[in-house]
């Protein structure tokens, strides 16, 4: 693991850069100037740029939401989010295998109109439950009774945003992805399709034509997701640290074990030239 000040000599290692988006190059509400930056000079010097989001909406939602904090689409290639993997799935992984019957663990309406969900309060009379983001304050202690009778009756968990938390405005909340990783160590079973899980990178592959690992450098602020999912991959990866992980700079206890499992092959505070 090497710590860097700068982004900018890394540029000609490799030909396809992987950005994750909230953290790295916004907050969700306004982008980050010297990330921009980045953008720009991979864009100046031909190199491809993907950006990849745990989102649990279709793609277009997340290019929609960069125009808007004025991030163009002209500074990336291709972007996907973990929602547009899970809908394309849904029929194949889901419906084919055990029916369109879904129980929403907090589903919003809204996600319920994207998906197109056929849904039911009755657990017992559900094919599949679907989990994606979660309203804030929210606990495992809130999912407990459901994961247990989903376990009784052998439903399968659809997470379509299998991040842990989420850092909005300074404040982390719980993610699907906490509730997903939970039923899965109780046996459950889990489809998750964003980072670090091989779908959505399968997808970069085959839509970029990426065929040597070692051309591509992965950034990102999660050691669960973005590096683990590089790391898994065969990618380096570059891990911002003021990111999710930010409150557990200043705690080594903490977040040594963390870097000593997913040992990211650079370190840099924000991402910046």
């Amino acid at each position: 693991m090497k710590n860097i000040l700068s982004f900018k000599p890394l540029i000609k290692n490799y030909d396809f850069f992987l950005f994750d988006q909230w953290g790295v190059l916004h907050n969700g509400h306004k982008k980050f100037p010297q990330a921009e930056n980045c953008l720009k000079i991979l864009k100046d010097k031909n190199k491809k740029v993907v950006l990849i989001s745990n989102s649990s909406m279709p793609t277009s939602y997340s290019i929609n939401n960069l125009k808007k904090i004025g991030i163009s689409e002209n500074l990336y290639d291709y972007c996907i989010t973990s929602g547009q993997i899970a809908l394309n799935s849904i029929k194949k992984d889901i419906y084919s295998k055990y029916g369109i019957n879904c129980f929403p663990l907090k589903l919003s309406k809204n996600k319920i109109k994207i998906f197109n969900l056929k849904c039911t309060k009755n657990i017992q009379k559900a094919n599949f439950a679907m989990i994606a983001d979660l309203d804030a304050g929210l606990t495992i202690l809130d999912f407990a009774k459901n994961l247990d009778l989903m376990l009784k009756h052998n439903i399968p968990l659809l997470c379509s945003n299998p991040d842990f938390l989420v850092d909005d405005n300074n404040q982390l909340s719980m993610c699907g992805g906490t509730v997903a990783k939970l039923y899965e160590d109780m046996g459950g079973i889990v489809y998750r399709y964003g980072k670090p899980f091989k779908p959505i990178y399968i997808n970069i592959n085959k839509k970029m034509k990426i065929i040597d690992p070692s051309k591509v450098l992965v950034i990102g602020d999660s050691l669960w997701h973005d590096v683990a999912g590089g790391n898994e991959m065969g990618f380096d990866c570059l891990w911002i640290k003021n990111g999710i992980h930010k409150s557990y700079l200043n705690k080594k206890k903490e977040i040594q074990p963390l870097l000593d499992v997913y040992k990211p092959k650079y370190l840099i505070k924000d991402l910046k030239l």
